[in-house]
């Protein structure tokens, strides 16, 4: 079967809640990208996910959309074909990722949520399988593969933070119940109720950065959403940056000040990692 007859499924290379991610030749051009695949029985995630791509069309370390349609039961999306996940690089240096390896993918990681921000949205589920590295040539007569080039997936829980009625920041709509994106990668603030907002992003990098030079977090054994937030509350931000750059420990500091809608200091974060 051909998608929007260009497309032939090879192999299965991922899934998820949503459904099934497939690497797939383009038989035109011979060029291979990834496709998402969602039965139409499920919930539409990948609608909203392909609108926000349309929107976020041109930023550097945003995947390019090749084509969204629902041509049968099957919702597809199909993306860029990346390299490997943040996750997958971490597991490949067993225990720790070296710090200036860290230090250049976490300039990228927030060079791409600003440009992110600037069009509007905040991620609401930063976490390392959702950064991929590099690109796969996509030619298969000339295939390469790249680790230092980042990308950012997933936008499937996307949202704008600007009301179209006032062109203002919208207001905190808290929360009694779930938790807006991953428990491990989410702030505190998100944990009390708080509706995502830039600085929570940001947050949420910054404990990517944690987990990616020492492996882990330290609240990785943790049963229950409750009992990551009472780690995160307890925990001294000098304890959880230990060993790292001092300037990543005042970032973190600075973020966690933040207001909800208040505007980052991308620069002085960019300059500082």
């Amino acid at each position: 079967m051909l998608i929007n007859d260009r497309y032939k499924l090879q192999k299965r290379i991922g899934s998820g809640t949503f459904g099934l991610v497939f690497s797939a030749k383009n038989v035109n051009t011979n060029e291979t990208v990834a496709i998402k695949l969602e039965p139409t029985a499920q919930v539409d995630t990948l609608t909203h996910e392909a609108a926000v791509l349309m929107k976020l069309s041109g930023i550097p370390g945003i995947p390019n959309l090749r084509y969204y349609g629902v041509p049968d039961h099957n919702r597809y999306m199909a993306i860029d074909l990346l390299g490997k996940s943040l996750q997958t690089v971490s597991s490949d240096y067993k225990k720790s990722v070296p710090i200036g390896i860290v230090g250049m993918y976490a300039k990228q990681m927030v060079q791409i949520i600003q440009a992110v921000h600037e069009r509007g949205f905040v991620h609401r589920d930063i976490k390392p399988p959702n950064f991929m590295t590099g690109g796969i040539n996509k030619n298969e007569s000339n295939e390469t593969e790249t680790h230092d080039k980042l990308f950012l997936i997933d936008f499937g829980m996307s949202r704008t933070y600007i009301d179209d009625k006032t062109n203002a920041h919208r207001c905190n709509k808290m929360r009694t119940t779930g938790i807006i994106g991953t428990p491990r990668y989410v702030s505190i603030h998100v944990h009390d109720g708080c509706e995502p907002s830039r600085r929570d992003d940001l947050i949420s990098i910054m404990y990517v950065l944690i987990y990616l030079a020492k492996g882990r977090l330290p609240w990785k054994a943790a049963a229950s959403p409750e009992l990551v937030a009472q780690i995160k509350k307890t925990i001294l931000p000098e304890d959880l940056f230990f060993e790292m750059p001092s300037s990543y420990l005042e970032i973190f500091k600075y973020l966690c000040s933040m207001s909800y809608d208040e505007a980052p200091d991308y620069s002085y974060i960019i300059e500082n990692l």
